[in-house]
């Protein structure tokens, strides 16, 4: 069973000995909302992986202590047995691959590689170790959580019903685009010939309650009807 996880709730720890590619990886992942641990050598690695880091990418030629060496030992250790490890590595001969997978490597990435591979890599990890990460949209402190339904401000669940939410999703998706009552209507509603235009201006209404000082970005498009706009509408 998957467990739905926010990126920012998932720790990728990245140890390597140049300065330089540390950064550069966790500048994409971070990007990418992943939390990171940075290590730069074997010991080091061995005491920041921890029980709640969820991905390790891993260099071979390490200082104190090689990659293939970290590897066995966290394989050896209950509490890290299972995080998942991708080499990260600058050898490329057969036998290194082969050695770093019966270490207990989960993949071999062989450098250079590209960050949208190594973001692939890590999400497939994730998904294997049964983290399913939550797909949403982000607008300033709103997230809106496609699968599950529902937003958030300020990472507080703010209570649409499933019909506002269906309203937020559609007008989000669609920004600066200007829908009448009745395309949204007729988008929304299964049963729109049961309903009135006004339906969607109490539906509007409510929603704008629930947004708070978000409202502002529903905006109403005089003659036509509503659309969402990045840029707050003033107010006063």
């Amino acid at each position: 069973m998957n467990t739905p996880a926010d990126p920012s709730d998932i720790t990728i720890l990245v140890v390597d000995d140049e300065e330089d590619v540390v950064e550069m990886v966790s500048h994409f992942l971070e990007e990418a909302k992943y939390k990171v641990k940075k290590a730069y050598d074997g010991e080091e690695a061995l005491a920041k992986a921890t029980p709640g880091t969820n991905v390790i990418l891993l260099d071979i030629m390490l200082p104190k202590l090689d990659g293939i060496e970290v590897c066995k030992q966290l394989r050896s250790r209950i509490s890290t047995e299972t995080i998942p490890i991708i080499f990260l590595t600058a050898k490329t001969e057969e036998e290194d691959q082969i050695r770093g997978l019966m270490a207990g490597g989960d993949n071999y990435l062989m450098k250079p590689v590209s960050s949208e591979v190594i973001l692939a890599h890590v999400k497939t990890a994730l998904r294997l170790s049964g983290i399913r990460e939550r797909r949403f949209i982000e607008i300033n402190n709103l997230k809106i959580y496609e699968d599950e339904h529902r937003a958030t401000i300020a990472n507080q669940d703010i209570g649409l019903t499933e019909t506002e939410f269906s309203l937020l999703l559609y007008l989000v998706r669609h920004p600066l685009k200007a829908f009448s009552r009745k395309q949204l209507l007729e988008t929304i509603w299964e049963d729109a010939m049961m309903v009135t235009e006004r339906t969607v201006d109490a539906h509007i209404k409510n929603l704008r309650e629930k947004l708070g000082d978000f409202a502002r970005h529903i905006q109403t498009v005089r003659g036509v009807g509503y659309r969402f706009s990045q840029e707050a509408e003033e107010v006063g």
